[in-house]
């Protein structure tokens, strides 16, 4: 990946981290919806936001059986 990707993807996930996967998303739509896309982007923010439970979860149970 172009470096400038990489920093796009770390802005990206400083924005999540600091707002809330639920803002940030929420936004994202609000974003969407003013430029009519919005059934693609409620898709990916679905996918991203089940990714992030599950990942989230992944790494608490990894932590506790330490």
């Amino acid at each position: 990946m172009g470096f400038l990707v990489w920093i796009i993807v770390i802005i990206v996930i400083l924005a999540i981290i600091g707002l809330g996967w639920n803002t940030f998303f929420s936004g994202v739509l609000k974003g969407a919806d003013k430029i009519g896309i919005t059934s693609i982007v409620k898709n990916a923010s679905n996918d991203a936001a089940e990714f992030a439970k599950i990942a989230s979860r992944d790494i608490a149970s990894r932590s506790l059986s330490q």
